[in-house]
């Protein structure tokens, strides 16, 4: 994410994090790549003249749009499909997901942020640990009323035994296969569809409508239930698992984080509770590869490792599990 004025460099984010102490110059890259804070600041300050700004308060604008947007994005994947982030935990991944997380828990409600051993990675190692999955679809536009008893079945057998049939061939065993049916369903005359499961040998029609009326509500706050439903698509998600690594706990030890700990730097947070201006704090930094299972790091704190930066605002604490999670939570008490 970049920003700039007319005839100036762009500036981006990371360049903000810098002026504001949260990414330290010399701790880049685990202390493999020295950032320039010198020209970074004299940009900034070129552009904060021009906006009238003093240097700290142009950079905090940086990051407040930033954070606006990234709150903007988890709200329409969040509560504009019915589901309340206060109930959820909010996972922080990639490089920059760790410096910002915190800070976005506060202005959703979220109660706890978990920060994975490798936030940075956390994509990569996905995409090598994954399943197998395909999908498969079949227009069949069936009024729902339309359906008799024990039909679905009949209708989902050429999907499921195609599915079945794609993940044998890449050699997986039978019983490391899941199918997963499901119905793209509407009311009858709207131009979109919500996706219902479908577990075809339990559900009758009756009770797959009853869940496409209860997916409407979550998702639209109402249903009308008095209107005729159709089946616009069959789906079929078909699921290979593969093998996975097992990963041992470790027992928990003092939260006493001292032996991790790195020294002390002013950093810029948010005054007063309020995320509008920032000011200077004496913030723990801490190497997280030296942090244990129990530890406790509690805020203004800024946490190095190699492929991330993690930022623990004041009125939070983090703890690391057994399995090297960060699990951020707002102290008793903070606002």
């Amino acid at each position: 994410m970049c920003y700039g004025l007319p005839g100036a460099d762009e500036i981006t984010v990371t360049d903000a994090n810098l002026v504001l102490g949260r990414l330290d110059a010399h701790h880049f890259l685990g202390g493999r790549m020295t950032l320039d804070l010198e020209r970074t600041t004299a940009r900034f300050q070129e552009l904060a003249r021009r906006l009238s700004l003093p240097l700290e308060a142009a950079a905090w604008g940086v990051v407040r749009v930033a954070n606006s947007n990234m709150e903007r994005a988890i709200r329409t994947i969040s509560v504009e499909r019915g589901h309340d982030p206060r109930r959820f935990t909010l996972v922080a991944f990639g490089g920059a997901g760790p410096l910002h997380a915190c800070e976005l828990a506060t202005a959703l409600g979220i109660p706890r942020v978990l920060l994975p051993p490798g936030p940075g990675v956390l994509s990569a190692l996905g995409m090598v640990l994954a399943d197998i999955v395909k999908d498969y679809s079949r227009t069949v536009m069936l009024p729902a009323r339309a359906l008799e008893p024990g039909s679905l079945p009949r209708l989902f057998a050429p999907l499921l035994e195609r599915a079945r049939a794609d993940l044998e061939a890449e050699g997986l065993a039978e019983e490391s296969i899941e199918l997963r049916p499901a119905l793209d369903m509407r009311y009858t005359g709207q131009s979109f569809e919500l996706t219902v499961d479908a577990a075809c040998e339990a559900e009758t029609v009756e009770g797959l409508v009853r869940a496409f009326h209860e997916a409407h509500r979550r998702r639209f706050a109402y249903a009308s239930e008095g209107e005729p439903v159709e089946i616009v698509n069959l789906r079929v998600q078909a699921v290979g698992h593969t093998a996975k690594p097992r990963l041992a706990p470790r027992e928990p030890g003092s939260p006493d984080p001292r032996a991790a700990h790195a020294g002390y730097k002013p950093v810029y947070f948010a005054a007063g509770g309020s995320s509008r201006a920032a000011r200077p704090m004496f913030a723990a930094l801490y190497d997280r590869d030296r942090l244990a299972p129990g530890n406790i790091v509690v805020g203004p704190a800024i946490i190095w490792q190699l492929d991330t930066t993690t930022v623990i605002p004041p009125g939070w604490a983090a703890t690391v599990d057994a399995w090297g999670n960060l699990v951020a939570e707002p102290e008793a008490g903070s606002p």
